[in-house]
């Protein structure tokens, strides 16, 4: 559903006109304001962005045992979404969309969350299917970036891991497993430096559901297929790989992340302590948990997918959100 939170009454050209996007992840809220082109000749977009954020809420803490948003983790979030309304009023924006996923398609209070978001914020968030947050997300995740024949796409969440294999553009085969930072992590890292007995454990789950799709996928995969990720995790790994003490899109986007990193990476943070692991991720503190089980989720795809690198996106769902609602309203305004 779109929010018509600010609509101005000028006639620019759609190509001129300012647009945002909230992604209601289950492990963090992100807010991208922007300006979306589109290169009719290549079919490809890009973006001139104006206003970008990200806050961690955990809308998903504790859903895994109770079923419901805790209350803390609801108010946090309406702080966030009240904050992002007030910066989205700062700026000329036409159409804003809000879409939620993971954590609200779980959760038995999703419908009363969404209503006291309405009343306290004026947004009305879609929930997005997981098969819908997938096809998004990749349309996403290739903005500035030469777009391959054939690619395996993967993001890995707070609540879920989207994979989606395309070819020629078109995506073929979508799933969307339960395999969520914010989940693994409530299960498997309630000990800190979390007990090896825990990481075996997270490591079978892990696999396991990985290997329940792996055939369909394997079997739309070729030599030429290459590996491309985003999310939280993903980025995370990037900057960490090449030292960065700062979040560096520049630096990020494009990056090619081979295996045996990975598995260093993961070889160095899983079982110390999330003090020690700071040393290692000098920002998003927030992080250090979550990042031992999504380096898990990325070293098993790998493995099992026998990529010997990925490249990585720091585009994703909120780019994609906006692609959408900008040919939403170039369909409308064509009618």
């Amino acid at each position: 559903m779109v929010v018509n939170f600010l609509v101005f009454s000028y006639n620019h050209h759609v190509e001129n006109r300012t647009f945002a996007s909230i992604d209601i992840g289950t492990n963090t809220f992100r807010l991208l304001i922007a300006e979306i082109h589109r290169q009719d000749s290549t079919d490809n977009y890009s973006i001139r962005e104006i206003y970008s954020e990200r806050i961690i809420t955990r809308i998903g803490e504790g859903l895994q045992e109770s079923g419901t948003l805790t209350r803390t983790a609801i108010e946090r979030s309406i702080e966030t979404l009240q904050k992002f309304r007030d910066i989205i009023s700062r700026h000329n924006v036409y159409r804003t969309s809000a879409l939620a996923t993971s954590a609200l398609r779980e959760a038995q209070n999703s419908a009363s969350f969404l209503k006291e978001i309405k009343e306290k914020t004026g947004f009305e968030i879609e929930i997005i299917s997981g098969d819908q947050e997938a096809e998004i997300t990749a349309s996403g995740m290739l903005i500035d970036m030469v777009k391959p024949h054939s690619a395996l796409m993967i993001d890995i969440g707070g609540g879920s891991t989207e994979l989606i294999v395309l070819r020629n553009n078109q995506p073929l085969l979508k799933q969307s497993l339960h395999l969520g930072v914010v989940y693994l992590a409530g299960v498997y890292m309630k000990h800190d430096p979390p007990l090896e007995k825990d990481l075996n454990r997270m490591g079978e789950e892990i696999a396991q559901q990985i290997a329940s799709v792996a055939a369909s996928f394997k079997e739309l995969l070729s030599a030429e297929t290459i590996l491309i990720g985003t999310a939280g995790t993903v980025t995370t790994l990037a900057a960490v790989a090449q030292g960065l003490s700062s979040f560096d899109h520049t630096r990020i986007h494009n990056y090619k992340l081979p295996i045996e990193t990975v598995n260093n990476i993961f070889s160095d943070i899983a079982r110390i302590h999330s003090q020690e692991r700071a040393a290692s991720i000098p920002f998003e503190p927030e992080r250090l948990d979550i990042i031992v089980p999504g380096t898990l989720i990325l070293l098993t795809l790998m493995e099992t997918f026998s990529f010997h690198e990925m490249t990585v996106s720091n585009y994703g769902l909120r780019e994609g959100i906006l692609i959408k609602l900008y040919n939403s309203v170039v369909g409308r305004e064509k009618q």
